[in-house]
């Protein structure tokens, strides 16, 4: 739920509260005072629950991208690992990184480089469906959770991802180390662990992609 509701309805509570004791106690207030009063606690309790949102927003979703940061992902990750185990159904981890970021970043400056990485997260977000996760790792390292995708289908994804990236980011490509739930890791830990490994393997060569096959 929406912090800002919380504390919009929080005050009003403590409003009505209010109201029944002084009635209960026969106290007569001009309801002016009372209306007034009311504004006052709600408007100071919704701009309560706009400082938590933002609290959170900072907590949850990288700064510059707009996407899960690395712990919030990890978190999701576990949660979706557990809920596929319960509704037996795929899920397939993409480990992401940039070729060539630090010579972008050397020839093009730290601002271009920042705009890149944003443009990037786009075109993860737009690859993806709303049930997927998309995520910062770390630096220019991003990583993408697929739910009910083998590992057949998180192929053709990928090769989407590197296509575009191709067309629209200037001389960057990426590497991409790809595995899946349950046929190549049973937790999260091993997941993260044998798409990262395959991901290296493909940053050897360059806008690769390398799928586990055990």
């Amino acid at each position: 739920m929406d912090s800002r509701w919380i504390g919009m309805g929080v005050p009003c509570l403590m409003i009505l509260t209010w109201l029944a004791l002084c009635i209960l106690h026969n106290e007569q207030m001009p309801m002016m005072v009372v209306v007034l009063v009311a504004l006052v606690q709600i408007a100071v309790g919704y701009r309560l629950g706009q400082y938590v949102n933002r609290l959170r927003q900072m907590a949850y979703y990288d700064s510059l991208t707009g996407v899960l940061v690395n712990r919030r992902f990890l978190d999701r990750l576990i949660r979706e690992i557990n809920q596929a185990e319960n509704q037996q159904y795929p899920l397939t981890l993409l480990f992401i990184d940039l070729d060539n970021f630090k010579q972008f970043n050397d020839s093009h400056g730290h601002m271009a480089g920042d705009r890149l990485l944003c443009q990037f997260a786009s075109i993860l977000q737009a690859n993806v469906q709303s049930q997927d996760t998309v995520g910062r790792w770390g630096g220019e390292e991003f990583v993408v959770l697929l739910k009910h995708t083998d590992t057949n289908e998180a192929l053709a994804v990928g090769k989407r991802i590197q296509e575009q990236v191709r067309h629209a980011l200037s001389g960057v490509t990426v590497s991409i180390g790809a595995a899946s739930y349950p046929m190549h890791a049973d937790t999260a830990e091993e997941l993260t662990h044998k798409a990262d490994t395959l991901m290296y393997e493909a940053k050897k060569k360059k806008d690769c992609m390398i799928v586990a096959t055990h």
